[in-house]
């Protein structure tokens, strides 16, 4: 049995003797309220090796374009980040620190239960359980769970790596890895598409006012189908966002792996690219749709930028294509279970259109595929992560995401911008060595 619910009381409060206590303020002490930011970085060479031995000379750290003056820097990943806090040329106050034994690394692997093919999940599956294979106990604790329409902790904290094979071996794990709606959205769009062969059959879908009022009423009901994958990713979202929140709260380096299927923040779009290559003159059919949830993504990247969260997403579709148009083996519309629907089956209307009509609906699935790539890009670059993507190597895109927490530098830096505005602001870290690859998150906004 799997635990749901409330993440905080279900997972870090398994945590919480790693946590330090709160030591009581020492008196007559002098403190300074000096906001720095801290930007942690990652440094690889052209073949993707982590670059050790830099040293804070060899970084320059611009925010919005003006040159900053870094304040502390560290190649240090222990639990306390107070030494860099303090302002320089003054000794940091004594910091609480949680116990010699304690994890100073926490990973979060969150498996995308809602937006995931059954085929995907199993991939993720396989590559975990080779992950924990070779992976030995060390000073890195783990946290196995899925979001879907709820969230499931699969496995609490742990340094057992042998805990979490045995938990990835259950055979309760693949029913909680999701793959069921996703499989359902499939089957409402294949029957979306047959729909629309039965409408231009009864309208000239040509015409630039195909039907027009029946064509309004397509759009209001589709947009209603919509409507109701929004709410549940909103949902899904909503929960994404209160495990950052609680991830940001436990001491040392933070990573969030993201395992999904990607999915589109404005959820009409999905339907609408099954419409539009039947109606190319309705432009209605060519926007993004009533509802937009690129706010609530917005909102995970604000904590984490805030707190210093990384975040990691994994296209665990691998390089399998979507395509409206057909499905095979290699079509990311192609569904494990054979006897669910796929997205769309191989029929074309006996018209002169035929074959554009065919050209027109791959074209969507491939702008549709991209901007369901396009939030997991987004939650990786803005918080210092990577988007593993286009790769059918799972288990190599885990081991990067595990490997960038263990080697990297924290730089510290005080803005001259020092207006609270709560307006973004754009950080750009660079390196001597220009042939030196960096990654940091890129903003923050000041509170």
């Amino acid at each position: 049995m799997f635990r749901t619910g409330l993440f905080a009381a279900s997972v870090f409060l398994g945590m919480a003797h790693c946590l330090p206590a709160q030591q009581p303020d020492a008196p007559n002490v002098i403190r300074v309220d000096v906001r720095q930011v801290l930007v942690p970085v990652v440094v690889t060479d052209g073949k993707g090796h982590h670059v050790t031995g830099l040293k804070a000379s060899d970084f320059h750290v611009l925010e919005d374009g003006v040159p900053q003056e870094i304040s502390a820097f560290s190649t240090d990943t222990s639990p306390s980040v107070n030494a860099l806090l303090a302002p320089r040329g003054e000794a940091a106050a004594p910091a609480p620190t949680a116990s010699k034994d304690a994890p100073i690394r926490t990973y979060v692997i969150c498996v995308d239960a809602l937006n995931s093919a059954f085929a995907s999940s199993a991939r993720t599956r396989d590559a975990l359980q080779h992950l924990f294979e070779k992976e030995k106990p060390g000073d890195a604790r783990f946290v196995l769970l899925s979001i879907g329409r709820q969230l499931q902790v699969l496995q609490t904290a742990t340094t057992d790596t042998a805990a979490i094979l045995a938990k990835l071996r259950s055979p309760a794990i693949p029913p909680a890895l999701g793959g069921g709606d996703a499989a359902t959205l499939r089957s409402e769009l294949n029957d979306l598409k047959s729909r629309m062969f039965d409408f231009c059959r009864s309208c000239d879908c040509n015409s630039p006012v195909a039907c027009g009022v029946q064509a309004q009423d397509l759009k209001s009901s589709v947009d209603g189908e919509a409507e109701h994958w929004g709410a549940v990713r909103a949902q899904f979202l909503d929960q994404l966002k209160s495990v950052v929140e609680e991830l940001a709260k436990l001491p040392g380096s933070r990573t969030l792996i993201l395992v999904s299927d990607g999915f589109s923040v404005q959820p009409s779009r999905e339907f609408y690219a099954v419409i539009a290559p039947f109606l190319p003159k309705d432009q209605r059919f060519r926007m993004a749709g009533p509802m937009d949830l690129e706010p609530r993504v917005e909102a995970i990247i604000k904590v984490a930028t805030e707190r210093n969260v990384r975040i990691d997403s994994v296209h665990s579709s691998g390089l399998a294509q979507s395509s409206l148009s057909g499905s095979g083996s290699m079509d990311a519309s192609a569904p494990s279970d054979r006897s669910a629907p796929s997205v769309i089956s191989r029929r074309v209307p006996t018209s002169s259109r035929g074959g554009t009509l065919l050209s027109e609906m791959d074209r969507e699935a491939s702008s549709v595929e991209l901007q369901n790539g396009s939030a997991l890009a987004e939650l990786a670059q803005s918080t210092g992560g990577v988007y593993h993507h286009d790769s059918n190597d799972l288990l190599k895109q885990f081991r990067s995401a595990l490997a960038d927490a263990r080697e990297y530098y924290l730089l510290a830096y005080v803005s001259k911008n020092a207006a609270p505005d709560g307006k973004f602001r754009k950080i750009s870290v660079e390196v001597a060595d220009q042939k030196l690859h960096v990654r940091a998150k890129s903003g923050y906004w000041p509170e």
